[in-house]
């Protein structure tokens, strides 16, 4: 499992993966400090964090950038700001969880994700074994 974060503040990436460990340790964390740096990357993504308020490209315009070539990457956006929540849908966002990061929500939200991936994935093998 690919668990991206993407979030121009170095602190905020190091607390997200830190509680990514916490749940699942087996997991393989991906760090981009802007969007750019992550669209560039050719890595594959499972589960993407993205923050909405970066410099230079921000969150919303990162995630309809990644849509174009990538549908299946579950996106939760992690941000303070607030008044993006219904941007989130028009980029088929999966969550949006509003920093100062509640740790009980974080796991629900994190582990409804993988769940939604393991299903996907499971479906997926289904299809190519008919």
């Amino acid at each position: 499992m690919q668990i991206a974060i993407c979030d121009d503040e170095k602190n905020i990436r190091e607390l997200i993966g830190n509680k990514v460990r916490e749940q699942f340790p087996e997991a393989e964390i991906i760090f981009y400090s802007s969007g750019d740096e992550l669209l560039l990357s050719d890595n594959p993504i499972d589960i993407l964090f993205l923050d909405i308020q970066m410099s230079g490209r921000n969150g919303m315009e990162t995630a309809r950038e990644l849509r174009k070539k990538d549908k299946k990457t579950i996106i939760i956006f992690v941000t303070a700001a607030e008044e993006y929540v219904f941007q989130a849908f028009d980029v088929g966002a999966f969550h949006y969880i509003v920093k100062p990061i509640d740790d009980e929500k974080f796991k629900i939200v994190l582990c409804r994700a993988v769940d939604q991936l393991e299903e996907k994935n499971f479906n997926e093998k289904a299809q190519e074994e008919k």
